[in-house]
């Protein structure tokens, strides 16, 4: 199956400590290892150091919307919270993955479709 060729940027809409916590989680997962990164910042004016909103996951030939949408499900349920993350392709396609109402076929499936949707309008 085609995937997108690019950057997927994953949103949180909790905290930075939320983003550094699923970055972890995704450098423990042999299938996304590498594949996701905090982007370089660059400090703004008044700005004490680097503030971190968004994790970069690079796309491509591979199939890498089985384990996202996995890996993913497994975060989501081994926090125990509410919270929500949104991804957004470079075409600005993008989805909101809520954690009350998260299932793994669910999001395997809209993550591929959203992948498909922006291989097809390149």
């Amino acid at each position: 199956m085609p995937e997108a060729k690019g950057q997927l940027t994953i949103r949180s809409h909790g905290s930075a400590d939320d983003l550094f916590q699923l970055l972890e989680w995704f450098n423990d997962d042999d299938q996304l290892r590498g594949r996701v990164s905090l982007p370089a910042n660059r400090i703004r004016p008044g700005q004490m150091g680097d503030l971190y909103d968004v994790l970069v996951v690079a796309v491509g030939a591979g199939g890498i919307a089985p384990a996202l949408a996995r890996s993913l499900t497994a975060w989501f349920t081994a926090r125990r919270s509410d919270i929500a993350v949104t991804l957004k392709l470079d075409d600005h396609t993008e989805i909101t993955l809520d954690a009350k109402r998260i299932q793994t076929p669910e999001i395997t499936q809209a993550l591929q479709s959203m992948l498909e949707r922006s291989h097809d309008s390149q």
